[in-house]
């Protein structure tokens, strides 16, 4: 019988994760854009493993990654990056029915070891072949976490920050100069948005009747999301 298994390969482009593509093949191939994540994964003592463990199953779904390879950096002392790119090129792997996660663990380690050409020994192999266990039995959220991203992205331009900035600036002429000053309130709302390119900002001038109709449309919005909560609570756990 001929186990059918894949090829992973998970692009990178200026820090935004991008979707692994997988490709069916003999043998699972393990590219080398991963693996300066599996050897973090091999290297991970109890400790530092535990501590991903409790990351992961606490993870709120739907973070960002960056923030996410920020996290695995500061708790691991280790590139977040690096691990958090070869964690998301899991996650295909593990979307299909049935997958044992045991046989996964040990074709993902023996293919490494082959493919990387590290010289990893029979202990250290085992090890990490563990070490995925662990955490591909822990992955449910990271998996949950990728699938929100792909809804995000669906829209080219997603949403990141926002600030409104109001300042008065005052008018004068020389006829004026002895008698009344004149103002301008002035508005500057400014949008962070994000696409293909990590961060983009638009400046945007606006006057009291656009604010006053953003604010309409904000509350507006609210009162939606208010109301699908308070609709959905008892079956879903909106994020």
């Amino acid at each position: 019988m001929i186990e059918i298994t894949f090829l992973l390969i998970l692009f990178i482009n200026f820090n935004i994760y991008l979707h692994p593509k997988i490709y069916f093949m003999a043998k699972i191939m393990v590219p080398e854009q991963v693996f300066p994540g599996f050897k973090i994964i091999n290297q991970l003592n109890d400790s530092q493993l535990d501590n991903l463990i409790g990351y992961l199953n606490n993870l709120d779904i739907g973070k960002f990654y960056g923030d996410i390879a920020k996290d695995l950096s500061e708790l691991l002392i280790i590139d977040g990056d690096d691990l958090l790119r070869t964690l998301l090129s899991f996650t295909e792997l593990l979307s299909g029915e049935n997958v044992d996660i045991g046989v996964l663990s040990k074709n993902l380690a023996e293919s490494y070891k082959e493919f990387s050409r590290v010289g990893i020994n029979t202990k250290e192999t085992n090890k990490l072949k563990a070490n995925l266990l662990q955490i591909l039995s822990n992955f449910n959220k990271i998996q949950l976490t990728d699938r929100v991203r792909e809804y995000k992205v669906e829209n080219s331009n997603n949403f990141r920050d926002f600030k409104l900035l109001t300042d008065l600036r005052f008018m004068q002429t020389e006829e004026d100069a002895k008698s009344k000053n004149y103002g301008i309130i002035l508005h500057k709302l400014y949008i962070e948005y994000q696409n293909s390119i990590p961060r983009n900002e638009l400046h945007l001038h606006v006057g009291i009747d656009d604010l006053i109709e953003l604010k309409a449309e904000i509350e507006k919005a609210i009162e939606r999301d208010k109301m699908l909560r308070e609709s959905f609570s008892g079956d879903i756990k909106l994020i």
